[in-house]
């Protein structure tokens, strides 16, 4: 028994021995190579953000955004919505016009009650004054006995210079000259607002709207801006009213 111990020991003698300082060194030093190498890999294999350029990232990126507070999102729309044309067959919009009565003092009245139980054709103007649109009331003023029993002429201009242009056409009370100083009407039909250049500012075309107890009947907008369109709205205006 004796001899087989001191054999063991022997042997164990013969074994080099390390010192563990340095071996706890060798093993710390090997461990962290490791842990650089792993989060190496890990950065390069599991996140693609640092060697991929920005359309190619992930879609997170695309649906929450970069990291950071979210931007300030204004609470107001800057998207024109298209104007809404008014065709045959639909009821007269409720808009208000002003215009001086015999007084000059200044009236009040609506579109819709204007048409109510009658004949009514309302033409819209460029600009009161003006040249074309002056031979275009002056035509139509006489053409009130025989298509309409109102005829109305609206502008975007106060009610002051609707009565002294009126009076200067001398249509006297076969056109009742409205002022719709907003352009609201043209905005109702559709009527496009273009920039006539010099000092006219924003304009609507002319147009030739008429009805019957308050239902459109025909709408015919001025696309030429010149003489011509008064041949062709007389003949619109006339064709639309004479079934009345």
């Amino acid at each position: 028994m004796a001899a087989s111990v001191n054999n063991i020991a022997a042997t164990f003698a013969t074994i080099p021995i390390t010192s563990t300082s340095s071996s706890s060194s060798s093993s710390s030093n090997s461990s962290s190579l490791n842990q650089m190498a792993f989060a190496h890999s890990i950065s390069t294999s599991w996140n693609p953000h640092t060697s991929r350029s920005w359309p190619h990232k992930s879609t997170l990126l695309s649906i929450y955004g970069r990291p950071g507070p979210p931007p300030i999102q204004s609470s107001i729309s800057t998207v024109r919505r298209p104007p809404t044309s008014l065709i045959a067959g639909q009821k007269l919009p409720n808009l208000t016009f002003s215009y001086l009565d015999r007084n000059s003092k200044i009236k009040t009245a609506t579109l819709s009650s204007l048409g109510k139980a009658k004949r009514l054709v309302v033409v819209g103007v460029s600009a009161a004054f003006s040249p074309v649109c002056d031979r275009f009331v002056k035509r139509i003023a006489p053409a009130k006995s025989v298509v309409a029993d109102l005829i109305a002429c609206v502008a975007v201009n106060d009610a002051f210079v609707m009565k002294a242009w009126g009076e200067s056409l001398a249509v006297g009370e076969k056109v009742l000259m409205l002022s719709d100083a907003n352009g609201e009407l043209s905005r109702a039909i559709g009527v496009p607002l273009d920039s006539m250049g010099g000092d006219c500012g924003v304009r609507p075309r002319r147009f030739c709207l008429s009805a019957l107890n308050g239902v459109v009947t025909s709408l015919s907008v001025d696309d030429q801006m010149d003489d011509d369109y008064n041949d062709v709205i007389f003949s619109k205006m006339g064709s639309a009213l004479r079934i009345i």
